[in-house]
């Protein structure tokens, strides 16, 4: 039998911020029984083994560097590990897997494996990149339809969410994952896990020009800064509402971040305005 442990999301990217997620995949190659008094069979076996690794990891508070295993395929719905030929069929361009759930495999990376059988992981990412980077795997029209469903769904009403208002941390990643989707069919080094590496590979490969790369790379690190901040200031990963810009909760957002209250304002207006621009320029 062979396994290898997969981060994905910013574990997968080497970008676990304040109270990130740790998303992961178990995938697994083998069929057969285990020796002993109860015997188990593969499938029962690694899902054994992933249970009892996320009992060993918990998190003081809800949202604070919790497990997160919902990116395997049917999510809660379906087993703790997963087989490589149901990984392929999943995650085909023809399989059932959602657009966005495919766009999360850019992120995956393979973290922990049986070192006899080094060459497994190797396998993993084939079956991955023949899943993601081939002509058309990239729906524009999906993506903005789950960017529409996350607005409507998680962002209040006359708020600014920092993640995922129109403009905020999840356009620059489905930006730059779009884009690593498009071009990497045909340059398999755009294919980084790590938003900025991809970014700046994209430019240097010619998919993003200087002055958008400069402009993207300053609002990913102002985005991510402001979420450090807002969680460190409300000590909940999930409440990401910017403060109105004349409440006592913004000036102490700002002195967090170490800038004045005018930049903050002024910046958070630049960097999403940008965006939204971006995206529909760069994407189509």
């Amino acid at each position: 039998m062979k396994f290898c442990m997969a981060a994905l999301g910013k574990f997968g990217g080497r970008e676990l911020g304040f109270a990130s997620d740790i998303e992961l995949m178990l995938i697994y190659e083998g069929d057969g029984k285990t020796d002993g008094l109860k015997s188990l069979t593969t499938p029962e076996f690694y899902d054994k083994l992933v249970y009892e690794l996320k009992q060993l990891i918990a998190a003081k508070r809800e949202g604070i560097f919790e497990i997160d295993l919902r990116l395997r395929p049917y999510g809660n719905a379906g087993r703790m590990a997963v087989a490589l030929s149901e990984f392929r069929s999943y995650f085909s361009p023809d399989g059932p897997a959602w657009n966005y759930e495919r766009q999360a495999l850019v992120k995956l990376r393979p973290i922990w494996q049986d070192v006899a059988k080094a060459n497994f992981a190797e396998k993993v990412m084939a079956a991955r990149d023949q899943c993601l980077f081939v002509k058309g795997a990239f729906d524009v029209a999906a993506m903005r339809a789950i960017r529409e469903k996350q607005i409507r769904q998680l962002v209040a009403g006359g708020t600014v969410n920092a993640k995922y208002s129109p403009g905020g941390l999840v356009d620059v990643e489905y930006l730059v994952q779009g884009l690593q989707i498009l071009n990497g069919v045909s340059e398999t080094k755009v294919r980084h896990p790590n938003t900025g590496k991809a970014m700046k590979r994209l430019m240097t490969f010619g998919f993003l020009d200087e002055e958008d790369y400069r402009f993207l790379k300053k609002a990913h690190i102002f985005l991510r800064t402001l979420i450090d901040a807002l969680r460190m200031v409300r000590g909940n990963a999930k409440d990401l509402t910017v403060p109105p810009a004349d409440t006592k909760a913004f000036t102490f957002l700002a002195r967090r971040m170490n800038i004045s209250e005018a930049l903050l304002q002024a910046e958070l207006q630049q960097h999403t305005v940008w965006l939204r621009e971006a995206v529909g320029r760069l994407l189509g």
